[in-house]
């Protein structure tokens, strides 16, 4: 008997207590970055609008599609991740690490940052 009526007791105190307990408080308008591993392609900020090299690789004359993004990139564009199967591109805050993978399907992992519409990257690495 007693049991029974501590229990409901138990749960009263700690439904009070935990309402109580301080919780981690982002800066006002934060969006919290959440970790992730996206599968893709490294493309150029350009091509990767219309999801294709077509275009451009005749007129900058490339012999592939690497060589498209290296030379959009190089010009007026930026790495970028673009995911075919949702026809999403991803801004990539470090334009070092992807540009060795140009036109390559890629594995980017970092953290997304959802107010820039960027991935933090931590690394690239190719995938067949």
């Amino acid at each position: 008997m007693l049991r029974q009526a501590l229990v409901p007791a138990v749960i009263v105190l700690l439904g009070t207590t935990l309402q109580r307990l301080p919780r981690p408080r982002l800066p006002q308008g934060a969006v919290p970055q959440r970790s992730l591993n996206l599968v893709g392609q490294i493309m150029d900020s350009r091509c990767a609008i219309d999801g294709s090299h077509h275009k451009m690789m005749s007129q900058n004359r490339a012999k592939d599609v690497s060589d498209c993004t290296l030379e959009c990139a190089k010009k007026a564009g930026s790495f970028v991740l673009y995911d075919p199967d949702t026809k999403t591109v991803y801004q990539l805050d470090d334009q070092e690490k992807p540009e060795k993978f140009a036109g390559q399907r890629v594995l980017v992992s970092g953290t997304y940052d959802q107010s820039s519409k960027t991935i933090h990257v931590q690394s690239v690495e190719a995938v067949n």
